[in-house]
This record gives C-alpha cells, structure tokens and sequence, in this order.
C-alpha cells in the first residue's frame, strides 16, 4: 500500500473508532431497539480492517484496545441509561425499603391465621374472595361450595392461599357486620 493510502487507512480507522464511541453512547440515550448498536459494532470492525491495512501492529493494538474497553464502556453505557430520563421509563427498580424508608413487613404477617373468622364475598366455589380481620382476600372453600354472606373460618394458609370452611357459630359479638 503506498504512503497516500495508508494514511488515509490510518486516518479512516481513527475516525471510525472515535465515530463508534460516539454511537455507542448515544446507544444508551435513544431508544432505538439496538440499531445504533449495530452501527456502532460495524464502525469498529471497520475501524480495525483499516488499521490492519495501515499497519498489522496498529491493527492488533486496535483489536485489543477495543476488546479490554468494551466491557468497561457497557457497564458505564449502562450506568448513564438508567440516569436517564427515557432509561428510567424503560428499565424497572426493586424499591430498596432501607433506602426509601418503607416498612419491612414479612410474608406471614399479611395472611391471618388459622381459626381467625370472617365472611365469604363471594360465593366460594371452590375460590372467590373473603373478608377477614377487615381485608378483603383471595379464598377458597376446603369442601363444598360456600355462600356468599356466610361466615367463614380459616383452616389452612400454604403457598398463600387460604382455605376456608363454613364456621360452626359464631357469637353476636364475632358476627361480621358489613359484606362489602
């Protein structure tokens, strides 16, 4: 290749890969389903097919510049999606309760426990909703079907769903009084 060519390969690979970097963050700022990826991954095969026409050593450098960067690239592409505004519409967080001050609350405390009383909803047959302890819930009948309006007691919780059956009496005082 003669001296004109080859700075032109020379010049042509720099400005590829500086042209790939520039997509490849722009990647992370528009959302266009992986097209700019794709640029930018053409324009660093590019950019090293140039190199290696200018010079094989240049070409190899190249090679390995781009191979030990990229995973630090993604990682830092990543970091400035999710900061910004379109990347905080597209991906989802888990709320941390320590960062944000909720209150923790165990899984065993959201179900009530066995022999606590209530109200079926809706007809269980087998599965409907109750009121129990003042919330409405997910329910199922252990036998026959219940009626909506009946007053119901919990005999099983597992895997969170509730097992009910038609409570034997109930005192005046224990008597749900809405069905909402």
């Amino acid at each position: 290749m003669s001296g004109e060519e080859s700075s032109g390969a020379l010049l042509g690979a720099i400005l590829l890969g500086v042209a790939a970097f520039g997509i490849f963050f722009l990647e992370f700022v528009l959302p266009t389903g992986g097209l700019l990826a794709a640029l930018c991954v053409l324009c660093a095969v590019a950019s090293v097919t140039l190199a290696f026409m200018h010079d094989a050593t240049l070409g190899m450098t190249l090679l390995a510049l781009y191979g030990l960067a990229a995973p630090f690239m993604l990682m830092l592409g990543l970091r400035m999606a999710t900061k910004s505004k379109v990347g905080k519409m597209m991906v989802l967080s888990a709320e941390d309760p320590a960062r944000t001050g909720a209150r923790i609350t165990d899984e065993a405390s959201l179900f009530p426990t066995l022999g606590t009383r209530g109200v079926a909803l809706t007809p269980l047959r087998p599965a409907g909703f109750a009121r129990i302890d003042g919330k409405r819930l997910d329910a199922s009948a252990e036998g026959d079907f219940i009626d909506a309006g009946t007053a119901i007691e919990v005999v099983s919780v597992r895997d969170g769903q509730l097992r009910v059956r038609p409570a034997e009496t109930l005192s005046t005082a224990e008597t749900p009084h809405s069905v909402n």
